[in-house]
């Protein structure tokens, strides 16, 4: 087992404004970082324990790989091109927070809160956000395969999707009651897709038993377990069948 990284100073995190780099692993517990202001540095994969970041602007940093620890608080702060690569931000809090331009690929915010945080353009890729601890956020840009998940008692999702791209996005145990959908024209906005899959499945139940048939009751079966779903047309086009996928266009958004 390796011993414990040293506890770094906040002087040492403000001096990084000259030299553009903090050692690395650099480890910092229980302190309160305001107005800190670091363009171009590379802060070497550091680790944040207790701390509170607040009111401070980064811009074109190195962040990868940074680790958040007990219930660290990012409040107020403005991230632009920073680089949060394979980081884990699931023990966080961040409130009031605009994200511009960032790349989040292989990092995982399963366990953080996001409230009245905004997303401008970020790579967002493959990830799971919570559900049941997003509040007032509002997304822009393309999210792919990312996952919007509430364990337990379905969660109220609160976000605004107006000017973004839903590309194999997924709604587990979501209510969509409070999300602005997208504007694109690909995407239908459905919150009550489970009574219309119901409805769906009573009308084809009446008809014959062929393979068709088989593949779009299942289908129809998933979508009436959801609480809610924004359905992107050329995703369903793209991974369905021809004939199945435009039997669920019918189903569940033209009728």
């Amino acid at each position: 087992m390796s011993p414990p990284l040293p506890q770094a100073s906040l002087s040492l995190l403000q001096e990084a404004a000259t030299s553009l780099r903090l050692p690395d692993r650099s480890r910092f517990v229980g302190e309160h970082i305001e107005g800190l202001h670091l363009r171009g540095a590379t802060l070497g994969q550091p680790l944040f324990e207790r701390c509170t970041l607040q009111r401070s602007v980064l811009e074109g940093c190195d962040m990868s790989g940074v680790r958040f620890f007990e219930r660290t608080v990012v409040d107020a702060c403005q991230f632009t091109r920073v680089d949060f690569r394979a980081s884990g931000l699931n023990d966080t809090v961040f409130r009031g927070c605009v994200f511009d331009t960032c790349d989040f690929r292989q990092s995982r915010f399963d366990a953080c809160v996001l409230d009245g945080c905004t997303f401008i353009n970020c790579r967002i890729v493959d990830t799971g956000m919570p559900a049941h601890a997003t509040t007032g956020c509002r997304f822009e840009g393309v999210l792919k395969d990312v996952r919007f998940v509430a364990a337990g008692t379905p969660a109220v999702l609160d976000a605004d999707f107006s000017g973004c791209v839903l590309d194999y996005v997924s709604f587990e145990n979501c209510r969509l009651d409070k999300v602005i959908p997208p504007r694109d024209p690909r995407h239908v906005y459905l919150p009550d897709i489970a009574a219309r899959a119901r409805r769906a499945l009573e009308a084809v139940s009446a008809a014959p038993a062929d393979a068709a048939t088989k593949v779009l009751t299942r289908r129809l079966r998933r979508y009436a377990q959801l609480q809610g779903d924004i359905l992107n047309l050329d995703n369903l086009r793209h991974v369905e069948e021809p004939a199945v996928a435009e039997a669920l266009i019918v189903a569940l958004v033209e009728r």
